[in-house]
Parts: structure tokens; C-alpha cells; sequence
């Protein structure tokens, strides 16, 4: 398929005529009100949770908090509804902006007060000092005493978390991590909606962009699923510029190729990994949209579309170029041997994922039979989703950006799997499973805005038929009553889901092998002060171990994870 120019889409979905510069200013600024509004309804939810006074090692006291929670964020969630009310008496479109903006706000912010509610008493983070959390204390000091950091890993995190250290926390690398990271749970909700907001109305960005967020979220490490949830739509809106880049103008298309590939460098020096499994995709997409500028606006057409990715391009690599130049340098001598419990199951399988601490359901038989052949009803629905959202949305740049990067993230993951045994390395594989859900919920939620899009314009052709003056009338309420619908029903949804989210990281035993296993380290572990944690078992805690400074000394060696036994239920022998 090749993608041609925007004149050939649908008359009711041409795109709106070119604001002059006072529209754009004042959109600007109500964009900026609608970050900041999103901004503070999270930092409210989590400064109301810093009180909930509960011993997070108890599960009643677990039970406790998460019910506090709630009951906060129903508070928050009725003056949100309430402020709409008002609101929309006299300015419903900005109502309806600040409405969406705030319960994107509280839906992450639930999770980032999860965090806290499971770390009270304590001032480690998820996980303490080990692991991958550790590897990421140890590279911030790396940072502070000059020592070289790993070429493969992202610059950008270990350098905020260095500077988060020394500016707040007096150099407690550890206090300092814990926070950074609430910190990211608590911006993903508005970050996820702003970047929606480029494509979509408000409602529309906060049901398909942060719920397609939801699984993805991991309170161990948020910032990359952060990347992964802002990262997509950044793509979209790349590919909306090329594609509109002869009607918005070469200065226009040229400035907003720049500022996106300034938003790419960031996120890539952030987290790179998504960009990996979407590069396929997207570079042939690209190189699919520039064929069709040229089919239908000949040379002058493909320069247009050029120019804002030259831009970008140009942008990209100048913040970001020295830490590629690494990445690729070193990306073909790099194994990942970590064999854990997703590399034993179907490949096929992308619903559910789990980590090196599958808990139970390494006795259950995973992954869990399907009603259809094996497959899922969930997954028939996405499935379903995707078929409905090529059929009406084809030639969108949202649905040709979210179908590039699904089928480049099933061909990578396929790829890597096939290439396991003869290889001995997994080399991140299973990660995919992130990235075919949320942009497969993400495709099945534009399947039902674009066919919105239809019934609209099709009710608007026969309103004279269908509607009388009297039903007019009470039509004209309609719109207040479907927003506030709307708020409450994702305000339940987003409340529901960090509730599990925050539910699986409380506090366990480690004998039960889940992912609570890494709250329960963070109370358990002597802290940078020389004090247990306030909730340690029997008041007592392993060693600290502090971390190795001094630039002289020799790269740390990884000791390589084992492999774990496959369940029974799997077959699986390994070689």
C-alpha cells in the first residue's frame, strides 16, 4: 500500500482550515492549562495518600491503605465532575479539556500513591539497592565521580537520577531513586494525555491514549513505560506533519519537525528500547508516505515532506546522535542470556506477561487456554479492533503509525524467538508483549472513534428526518451528561486498574516468588543511614552494601542470571 496525499482522504475528514497565529496562541495556552490542571490533580491524589497511616508489611494494613486510596480518589473524582458542571455552564470545549486533563492526572496518580502507601517507613525504592534498580543507583554514582557508564544503556535516566541526588537528597542515592521514580508513576497519566492530545479531542485522547496505558505501567520502573505510552503518538504526529506538510507550509512544517525530533532525542537518551522494536515499522512507513507525496504532488510534494523530517532528523541527531553511535557500536557484541519465565512460554502469546517472579502461575499452566482455538476473547476483540480501525481509518496517520509498529514488533519479537536456541541469548524479546498491547488497545479504540466519526456524519445528513423541534431540545443537553459519563465510567476503569497494579507490588513473603518479593527487600534492607526500616521483620535487616565509587576502578562485572526450570505444565526441555 502506498500511502498518498491528504487530498485523497474523505471530504468530512479533511483536515481544518490553517488557524491564524491568535487561534494558535490561545491554543498554546489552553494546552499549557490543560497540562498543568493534569499535573496538579495527580500531585493533589498523592499529597492527600502521603497521610494514610498503615504498617504496609500487615496485608490488613495493606488492605487498609488500598481502600484509602479509593476513597481518596472518589473525593478527588467527584470535585472533578462537580468543577466540570460549573464549568461548562459558560465554557464547555475548556471544561471538557480541564474534565479530561485532571482524571488523566488521578488514573497514574493512583499508582504513584500505591508506591508510597507500599514504601512507607522506608527509604529505599522498589527492589532497594539490587538488581536493575541497583545497576541504576550504581551508574548515577558512576555519573557524579566521572566514571564511564555502559555504551548499550541509556545516558539520560542515570543522569537525572544523579542530579535528583545531590540537588534534593544530599547524595542518598537510594531516597533519591524512590522518589524519581512516584515521580514518574504520578507524571505518566498526564504525559500519556498531552501527547494524545496532539491527534485527538480530550475525551477521545484520555480513553484510547491512557487505557491503552494501563497495562503497560510498572511501578518497578516507570519511565520506560512512559516512553513506550508518549513515544507512539510522537511517531503519529510525525507522520500527521509529513503527510499535511504542503498545507501547513515549509517554516510551520519545518518548526514542528524539530521540536517532535526534540521530543524523540529526550525520549530516546530516556529509554531506547521501544524505538528498537519500532524501527521497522516506522521506517517503512516514512518511506511509504514520502512515495505518495511524490505520486500526488510530484517533486515539489516530496520536498515538502522532507523538510520537516530533515528537521527532525537534524534535531534528533545532535542530542542524541553520540549515544546512537554507541548503541549501534556495540549492539551486535551484546547477549542477553537473562532466560526467565515469559521465554518458555507460546511466542504467540502477548496478553499477559509476567517477570523473573512469576509467583503461582508457574503451576497453573501458562498461558491460560482461549475459548477460540486458544486464543482469548480479549484478544479477539483486539483482534477484531485492529481489522475495524484499518477498514475505516487506512490512510489516518494514527492508524498507519500504531499498524507500522505492531507488525515491526511482532516481526522483531518473531525474529529474536526463532533465532533463541541456535543464538543462547534472548535478547529482550519478550519485551514486545508492552508494545503489541498498547498499541493494539490504542488501534481498537480509534476503531470506535472513527466509527463514531460515521455515525455522526451520517445523523447529521438525515437530522431533519430523524429529530423534531421538541427532541432537538432535549438533544442539546445530551452533550454535558455523555462528558460526565464519560469522566466517571474512566474515572472507575483507572481507579480499578491501579488498585491491581498497586495491589501487586505490596509487600510478600519472597518464598512466594511475585513481584511484591520487591517491597518486601525495600523494608528489609539496612538503609544508606545505618537504620533498618521502620516495618524490617523483627526490627531486623540485612547489610547495606555500598555502592563502589572512585573512577579507577575495574567495569563491574554482571554475574548472569540462571536459567529458571520450565513448569511442567510447558514442556519444555531445555538444551
Amino acid at each position: 500500500m502506498i500511502v498518498t496525499a491528504p487530498s485523497s482522504a474523505p471530504a468530512a475528514e479533511k483536515r481544518a482550515p490553517r488557524r491564524p497565529s491568535g487561534g494558535l496562541r490561545r491554543t498554546f495556552a489552553l494546552s499549557l492549562a490543560e497540562g498543568a490542571v493534569s499535573l496538579t490533580s495527580a500531585a493533589l491524589l498523592l499529597w492527600l495518600c502521603l497521610r494514610i497511616r498503615i504498617n504496609p508489611m500487615d496485608r490488613i494494613g495493606q488492605v487498609s491503605g488500598l481502600a484509602g486510596i479509593q476513597l481518596r480518589l472518589m473525593v478527588m473524582m467527584a470535585l472533578t465532575v462537580l468543577l466540570y458542571l460549573l464549568v461548562s455552564r459558560w465554557k464547555p470545549g475548556t471544561a471538557t479539556r480541564f474534565g479530561a486533563a485532571a482524571v488523566a492526572g488521578l488514573a497514574t496518580g493512583v499508582i504513584a500513591a500505591g508506591n508510597v502507601v507500599s514504601l512507607r517507613g522506608t527509604a529505599w525504592p522498589i527492589y532497594a539497592n539490587w538488581g536493575d534498580i541497583g545497576n541504576l543507583q550504581q551508574w548515577a554514582y558512576d555519573v557524579i565521580d566521572g566514571v564511564d557508564l555502559p555504551a548499550m544503556y541509556p545516558p539520560g535516566f542515570p543522569h537525572l537520577l544523579a542530579w535528583t541526588s545531590e540537588l534534593f537528597f544530599d547524595g542518598d542515592m537510594g531516597r533519591a531513586t524512590k522518589w524519581v521514580m512516584i515521580g514518574f508513576l504520578a507524571l505518566s497519566g498526564p504525559a500519556v494525555y498531552m501527547a494524545w492530545r496532539m491527534l485527538l479531542p480530550p475525551l477521545w485522547a484520555l480513553g484510547i491514549g491512557v487505557t491503552a496505558t494501563l497495562p503497560v505501567i510498572d511501578p518497578y520502573k516507570p519511565y520506560s513505560a512512559l516512553v513506550l505510552a508518549v513515544v507512539i503518538p510522537v511517531f503519529a504526529k510525525m507522520c500527521d506533519v509529513v503527510l499535511h506538510s504542503t498545507e501547513l507550509g515549509r517554516r510551520r512544517s519545518a518548526a514542528a519537525g524539530a521540536g517532535l525530533g526534540l521530543l524523540l532525542a529526550a525520549l530516546f537518551l530516556l529509554y531506547s528500547g521501544w524505538f528498537l522494536w519500532s524501527s521497522v515499522g516506522v521506517v517503512v512507513l516514512f518511506a511509504m508516505v514520502l512515495v505518495g507525496l511524490a505520486r500526488s504532488g510530484g517533486i515539489r510534494g516530496l520536498l515538502d515532506g522532507l523538510l520537516p523530517l530533515a528537521s527532525a532528523l537534524v534535531v534528533f541527531l545532535a542530542l542524541a546522535g553520540p549515544y546512537l553511535a554507541r548503541l549501534l557500536g556495540s549492539g551486535s557484541t551484546t547477549k542477553d542470556a537473562y532466560f526467565y519465565f515469559d521465554t518458555w512460554i507460546d511466542p504467540a502469546y502477548f496478553t499477559m506477561w509476567t517477570s523473573g517472579a512469576p509467583g503461582p502461575l508457574r503451576s497453573l499452566g501458562w498461558p491460560p487456554p482461549g475459548e477460540l482455538a486458544g486464543v482469548g476473547l480479549f484478544t479477539l476483540v483486539l483482534v477484531a479492533g485492529l481489522g475495524v480501525a484499518l477498514t475505516l481509518g487506512l490512510r489516518q496517520p494514527m492508524v498507519l503509525t500504531l499498524a507500522a509498529c505492531t507488525a515491526s514488533a511482532f516481526l522483531l519479537r518473531y525474529w529474536y524467538a526463532a533465532h533463541m536456541e541456535r543464538d543462547q541469548a534472548v535478547q529482550l524479546y519478550p519485551r514486545t508483549s508492552h508494545q503489541l498491547m498498547y498499541c493494539l488497545i490504542a488501534l481498537t479504540g480509534l476503531a470506535l472513534y472513527y466509527a463514531g466519526k460515521r455515525v455522526r456524519v451520517w445523523l447529521r445528513l438525515h437530522e431533519a428526518a430523524l429529530r423534531g423541534g421538541a427532541r432537538r431540545t432535549a438533544a442539546s443537553r445530551r452533550p454535558r451528561a455523555g462528558v460526565v459519563g464519560a469522566l466517571c465510567a474512566l474515572g472507575l476503569l483507572f481507579g480499578l486498574a491501579g488498585s491491581a497494579t498497586v495491589n501487586a507490588y505490596m509487600p510478600q513473603d519472597p518464598a512466594l516468588n511475585s513481584t511484591g518479593q520487591f517491597a518486601w527487600f525495600s523494608h528489609n534492607i539496612r538503609q544508606a543511614d545505618g537504620r533498618c526500616p521502620r516495618y524490617a521483620v523483627k526490627g531486623e535487616c540485612s547489610p547495606y552494601v555500598p555502592p563502589l565509587r572512585g573512577p579507577y576502578r575495574p567495569p563491574a562485572v554482571q554475574k548472569p542470571f540462571e536459567r529458571l526450570t520450565p513448569p511442567p505444565a510447558l514442556s519444555v526441555t531445555p538444551k
